[in-house]
């Protein structure tokens, strides 16, 4: 009997009568990374990622004293016809005694800000605060509606 009810299942699945969720394509936040799905992690998986850092065995981000910038992208997800959304992206950097520093972009699909390290000194650490806009401006990130992100989730970047 439990052989028959496979095999319907697997019937339905093929004609479409019975829907199954393939599992999504999601990451929850990690020190690089920030899940921005609506409501639940992996739908409409959104994202705002930091790039040209080191993580140390700490989970903490760093940078070399000579590097001079950090990359953080916002993508909209893959979704067929989704991916094709505007997202926009605002990025502050605060370093070393009280500079900061604020940057803008949008695009369709993703957009990358090259994010300047002002004073790269060993020792000093910088903020950097993140805002993403994803779906043509209906979906905000950080917002309630993220609930890997429902407040600011800066990146902290130390040089080494």
């Amino acid at each position: 009997m439990r052989g028959t009810r496979v095999l319907v299942a697997l019937g339905l699945t093929a004609i479409g009568v019975l829907a199954v969720p393939a599992s999504p394509a999601h990451a929850a936040n990690s020190p690089t990374f920030r899940d921005c799905s609506i409501f639940v992690e992996g739908f409409d998986p959104d994202y705002v990622q930091i790039s040209g850092v080191t993580v140390t065995p700490q989970g903490t981000l760093t940078v070399p004293a000579s590097q001079t910038s950090v990359q953080v992208k916002a993508s909209e997800s893959a979704d067929p016809g989704d991916s094709l959304g505007h997202v926009t992206l605002n990025v502050v950097v605060a370093g070393p005694g009280g500079h900061a520093r604020t940057l803008s972009g949008a695009a369709v699909g993703s957009i990358v800000l090259s994010v300047p390290l002002l004073v790269s000194r060993t020792g000093k650490t910088y903020t950097i605060s993140w805002a993403a806009t994803f779906d043509n401006g209906n979906h905000l990130c950080p917002s309630p509606q993220t609930p890997d992100n429902t407040a600011p989730n800066p990146f902290i970047v130390t040089v080494t």
